[in-house]
């Protein structure tokens, strides 16, 4: 497995595994319509994007973490940097590289000065929270919220206190 930054030619590739991870997953919230390519080029232009290629090179899973600070986070508060939009593809699963992405992430956002790191989940990304939870991540309730698609389920992990 190989980790490396998105480019422009990861258009498509961004665009079809955020549509499987995200589009149609539930059918009383999440997103019900599917990404497209110019996605990438505006989440490049605001977070460190990264792919995961699979043993013949194709992208099977991204992430991105946007810094602290960042006017386009989500659910991030002062000095929290934000991860987002963790997908691995279906046939890339149960190989660690959800942990692999979400770790370089989160060593970034050490280098970048955070103090801590949140993300949002929908209530029924019960793989996810799995994940996140063995990463360290403590629901934060409290801070829960609802966008048009649904629920958000808000996730915060103190840097110092991560592995």
């Amino acid at each position: 497995m190989r980790i490396r930054e998105a480019t422009e030619a990861d258009a498509a590739a961004a665009a079809a595994l955020w549509t499987e991870g995200y589009t149609g997953q539930n059918r009383e919230e999440g997103r019900s319509r599917p990404y497209d390519e110019g996605e990438l080029a505006v989440a490049r232009a605001a977070a460190t994007v990264l792919i995961a290629e699979g043993e013949v090179g194709e992208p099977v899973g991204i992430i991105a973490l946007l810094p602290a600070g960042s006017s386009r986070a989500a659910v991030a508060g002062p000095g929290e940097a934000e991860l987002a939009r963790l997908v691995i593809a279906g046939r890339a699963r149960g190989r660690g590289l959800g942990r692999e992405l979400a770790l370089r992430c989160l060593r970034l956002a050490r280098e970048q000065g955070a103090a801590r790191v949140a993300l949002w989940s929908r209530p029924y990304q019960v793989e996810a929270h799995s994940l996140y939870e063995s990463l360290g991540f403590r629901r934060t309730p409290e801070r829960d919220e609802r966008d048009p698609d649904g629920r958000r389920w808000i996730f915060t992990l103190a840097l110092e206190a991560s592995r």
